[in-house]
């Protein structure tokens, strides 16, 4: 069975996705798993075009976001059915509701999370700013750290499908929204508040850096802040000589927790029945407790399932206390809409736009606000 993923080469989630590919090899001697490497940036769109050609993968791995869309294309196998004989309703995160497509299911959410401010507490110290607790703490700390080849923040500063997560937990941790039900709301007095943070944050940020160079620059002491999801904490790893014990994490300096599901796990309509069991037991195996309980020890972020921090977890990654609570709290910065999840991709490439547009032009951010209104309302409409 062929399994394609962006996290195949990553050291703690593909670590963990080859441990149970090994396992679940071991218990079926007559299945191979194909598992490996596609870049990011690039994923989805090569997925896209695979399914179209009708040349679809046994084993879908998506970023949760996109699940809607290609359940609505008719591209995903439902599983009320198979789900019925399982735990997983009764023992998963909330965030599994994201798997539903018109009453029904159609994958296994991996994990939920909140966003997590990460900083480098010696930065910080050196500029006599405290860690932030407010969207405008982290500019003034920001602009209190950079200088001489330091910056007070990173963020992705190119085009990346990012620029929507990035700019989207500003608004969100402002009290806004994308959207409320089908009205997009990116003139509220809160979605201009967040855009404004972004915009000063990321002024105090490298420009025209990708996600992997932003990580670089922060583990190597170059870069005071950033905000992620719990996934980022096993980098922490691979820090410098000396920067990495000055590494620390604490809660989004939000009033509102920005939060949202990372990456899920499907099965494309299709397959043969044969087929379609063995990778449906493949789903199972990695929904199993001991499995969750392996999610949580090397990928070091809160399983979907409940019960799965170990004390072994903890006491490795005293971490996973705080990214709980977050997950516990947080607030999506996805949309609910039934359109607007169906065309997650190009609406958030059109986010991404204006987030592009707030780092490098001067254009008012209220006319960016107001052209991002539009433009969204003349391409997706505001009625459900």
């Amino acid at each position: 069975m062929e399994f394609p993923s962006w996290q195949a080469e990553d050291p703690a989630f593909g670590a963990w996705w080859k441990e149970v590919i090994a396992e679940y090899e071991s218990q079926h001697s007559d299945v191979t798993i194909d598992f490996y490497q596609v870049p990011f940036g690039s994923y989805v769109d090569q997925l896209t075009t695979r399914f179209a050609a009708n040349d679809q993968p046994e084993i879908v791995h998506l970023p949760a976001r996109n699940a809607s869309e290609f359940a609505s294309r008719g591209w995903l196998a439902p599983l009320n059915t198979r789900l019925e004989a399982t735990d997983i309703a009764e023992t998963w995160t909330p965030l599994q509701a994201e798997m539903n497509w018109q009453e029904e299911t159609y994958g296994v959410l991996l994990l939920g999370y909140g966003y997590t401010l990460y900083y480098n507490a010696e930065l910080l110290e050196s500029a006599g700013v405290a860690v932030p607790t407010t969207g405008e703490e982290v500019v003034k700390a920001a602009q209190a750290v950079t200088g001489g080849g330091v910056y007070g923040f990173g963020a992705t500063t190119q085009q990346s499908p990012d620029n929507y997560t990035e700019l989207m937990s500003f608004i969100t941790g402002n009290g806004g929204s994308l959207a409320e039900g089908a009205e997009f709301t990116m003139e509220t007095p809160a979605a201009i508040a967040g855009m404004e943070q972004y915009r000063a944050a990321l002024r105090e940020a490298p420009a025209g850096i990708q996600t992997q160079q932003r990580n670089e620059l922060f583990l190597n002491g170059n870069i005071a802040m950033l905000l992620d999801g719990p996934f980022f904490v096993a980098e922490l790893d691979g820090a410098a000589d000396g920067v990495a014990g000055k590494l620390k994490t604490a809660a989004a300096p939000f009033e509102t927790i920005p939060g949202g599901v990372s990456n899920s796990i499907h099965l494309p309509s299709g397959l043969d029945p044969r087929t379609e069991d063995a990778a449906w037991k493949f789903v199972e195996l990695a929904a199993s407790p001991e499995w969750q309980q392996r999610y949580t020890e090397l990928a070091a972020v809160p399983a979907p399932r409940a019960g799965s921090i170990t004390e072994e977890a903890l006491e490795d990654r005293p971490e996973l206390e705080l990214f709980q609570e977050l997950a516990d709290e947080a607030v999506s910065i996805y949309p609910e809409d039934g359109q607007q999840k169906e065309e997650f991709t190009r609406l958030s490439q059109i986010v991404s736009e204006a987030a592009i547009n707030l780092t490098t032009t001067e254009t008012p951010t209220a006319e960016i606000a107001r052209g991002l209104q539009e433009q969204l309302e003349r391409e997706f409409g505001n009625a459900s």
